[in-house]
């Protein structure tokens, strides 16, 4: 899908006159999390920050149905896991707790962990940032996604064009997709393509992991402007 199909939908998209443009938009996505794991990803800019204190307060306890039943947050970077919370409403003034400080900026992503057997829902509003804007991919394994709300082929999409994945000889970059129930998918990049397909996100909040295979940081550059 593409981006203006999703400010389309927002209602918070800035108009234009006499080719004169506003400086940014603003809107909300709607964001489902399964039961089990999800990759979840914040492709707006929140106010005050980009927290999980913010985008997933959990003062009036929404994110636990018991007090051994929670939702937790797991947050991967460098290739490990580097921070964990677990809603705990009556904890701190986040719901969190541990503060609620593991962050979810546009390109970042982490494994929200839903206990119960139904969906948990939560809105998150902001920015939609306007590019060109670099996503910096370690070496290893990342949690990612994209920098601006887009979904579908992440190849083809004139806004995230994902094309700078790296293989040599049996080296390669992956891609892992996660679905609550149904466990990872994988595209190796090979020969300059993805197999066995392009990776598809199925909505403007997934994230995924992403294996970069050497030692160069790989630069995922996407660019939106508001004038598109």
């Amino acid at each position: 899908m593409l981006l203006s199909a999703l400010l389309g939908a927002l209602g918070g998209v800035s108009v234009h006159a006499q080719n004169v443009y506003s400086l940014n938009a603003v809107g909300y996505i709607n964001v489902t999390m399964q039961p089990g794991y999800n990759i979840i990803t914040c492709p707006l800019i929140a106010s005050p920050d980009n927290t999980i204190a913010t985008l997933l307060n959990n003062t009036n306890g929404q994110y636990q149905s018991g007090n051994r039943t929670v939702a937790e947050v797991f947050q991967f970077t460098g290739g490990a896991y580097t921070a964990e919370d677990t809603a705990s409403a009556a904890t701190t003034p986040s719901g969190w707790a541990s503060g609620g400080t593991i962050t979810m900026n546009p390109g970042q992503a982490v494994f929200f962990y839903n206990p119960t057997t139904t969906n948990m829902v939560a809105t998150f509003v902001g920015t939609v940032p306007t590019g060109p804007i670099t996503n910096a991919l370690s070496p290893g394994y990342s949690l990612v996604g994209s920098v601006v709300p887009v979904s579908g082929d992440i190849v083809t999409n004139s806004i995230s064009l994902f094309t700078n994945g790296a293989s040599s000889g049996r080296t390669s970059d992956e891609i892992f997709t996660y679905a609550a129930t149904g466990g990872y998918s994988e595209n190796i990049f090979s020969s300059g393509a993805w197999s066995p397909s392009d990776p598809v996100l199925t909505n403007v909040y997934e994230g995924f992991f992403f294996f970069n295979a050497f030692s160069t940081t790989n630069n995922w550059i996407e660019n939106y402007s508001v004038a598109q």
